[in-house]
């Protein structure tokens, strides 16, 4: 796992975008930022008595608009989300595929991670110094010279920057 996959995993397992937030969360990636409004341990905050693979979400949870997450074990807190989609897990809020259980969410989820992934890249590259840009693209599998035998990255500069027209002006490639 890495930190990408971290803050996906966010989107896709907590009820962020069902509370219809279209922005990322940016206390993920500011540290001096807390997580808005999570629900209390205490709190039931879904419906475990919903049949199927689909959890109900509380309503009071949606209107006041309570933050939480799908549990990712076997035997989930009575009242809580689950994860969801595995063998032996209950209903859970799982957005990981469009046939997941919250899979109607899916496409909304994904978008907002990778623009999530976008901040927290820009934020790391915009905190290095001008002589570690090199070593930035590297890090991104970006290469401004072309590597001999080098692994080649599925991942075009031109759909980069045709999802990020700004992206234009911040890659010199």
């Amino acid at each position: 796992m890495n930190i990408l996959d971290d803050m996906g995993d966010f989107y896709s397992h907590s009820n962020w975008i069902e509370l219809k937030y279209t922005e990322p969360c940016t206390a993920l990636i500011n540290p001096e930022e807390t997580i808005p409004n999570p629900a209390d341990k205490q709190m039931k905050t879904c419906d475990d008595s919903s049949e199927g693979k689909s959890a109900n979400i509380v309503d009071n949870i949606i209107q006041k608009k309570f933050l939480t997450s799908g549990y990712a074990r076997t035997s989930t807190p009575k009242g809580k989300c689950s994860h969801g989609n595995f063998p032996g897990y209950t209903a859970g809020i799982n957005k990981d595929y469009s046939d997941s259980s919250h899979g109607q969410f899916h496409m909304q989820a994904a978008d907002v991670s990778i623009n999530a992934s976008v901040q927290l890249l820009k934020s790391i590259w915009g905190s290095l110094k001008n002589d570690k840009n090199l070593n930035f693209f590297r890090l991104m599998g970006l290469h401004s010279e072309k590597l001999k035998d080098a692994w080649k990255p599925n991942i075009s500069v031109f759909d980069l920057k045709e999802r990020y027209p700004d992206a234009s002006e911040d890659l010199e490639i």
